[in-house]
């Protein structure tokens, strides 16, 4: 017997966000999303609630680490993120993560 976990079940599968897409100079469109469209997507994807505050806190977290871009607070006070090149970033910053481990537990 394996001491594997099972397989997970199929991924959720997230609804589009409503969210801005903006041109930048360079004509390549961007994904912009403000923090209550996250919580909201994340929320009606994963069936749970979140604090807003908490996910805005990670989001900042994860600005601070160059996995998503601060864009601009609208006129309703949320913030605006930039989540264009997010997945590719975060893809980095775990596989960099998993390779550190990896590399202790042999050297350990």
């Amino acid at each position: 017997m394996s001491d594997r976990p099972p397989s997970p079940s199929t991924p959720p599968t997230f609804p589009p966000i409503a969210a801005g897409s903006v041109a930048d100079p360079d004509g390549d469109r961007r994904l912009v999303a403000t923090t209550p469209q996250l919580v909201e997507a994340f929320e009606s994807s994963l069936d749970c609630r979140l604090d807003e505050g908490v996910v805005e806190d990670l989001l900042v977290e994860l600005d601070r680490r160059d996995c998503v871009e601060w864009v601009t607070v609208t006129q309703s006070g949320a913030v605006a993120w930039d989540l264009t090149e997010t997945p590719d970033r975060l893809a980095d910053v775990i596989a960099e993560a998993v390779a550190e481990l990896v590399t202790a537990w042999i050297d350990g």
